[in-house]
């Protein structure tokens, strides 16, 4: 007759140690001005062409802004002199300016 022994499993339990990924950010440097996290340009089109970049410190954001409100801004807090802005529009005749073919290129 065999002989029949018991055999006796220890309950071992083994955890798998647990992997860690390193955290990896991916970074796409803007392409454009109106990619950066900084400005306030809304809908970049052909409305918006002829209007220049300024910097709103109220918003802490870049925007977009006339040529007259870029001018009376600087005017108005003494950084140009208001006699000088007086000057440029009496003797400024824009009509009479004959740029050539310029390109600013476009949005």
């Amino acid at each position: 007759m065999p002989v029949v022994r018991k055999v006796t499993t220890s309950n071992t339990i083994t955890k798998k140690s647990r992997i860690t990924k390193p955290s990896i950010r991916s970074v796409r440097n803007p392409s454009a001005a109106a990619e950066m996290g900084d400005t306030n340009f809304g809908t970049l089109d052909s409305t918006k062409d002829g209007l220049l970049v300024t910097y709103d410190s109220a918003t802490n954001k870049f925007v977009l802004s006339t040529p007259d409100e870029a001018l009376f801004q600087s005017a108005s807090d003494a950084d140009i002199e208001d006699s000088f802005i007086t000057q440029l529009e009496d003797e400024l005749d824009f009509g009479r300016v004959q740029a050539g073919d310029i390109d600013a290129g476009s949005f």
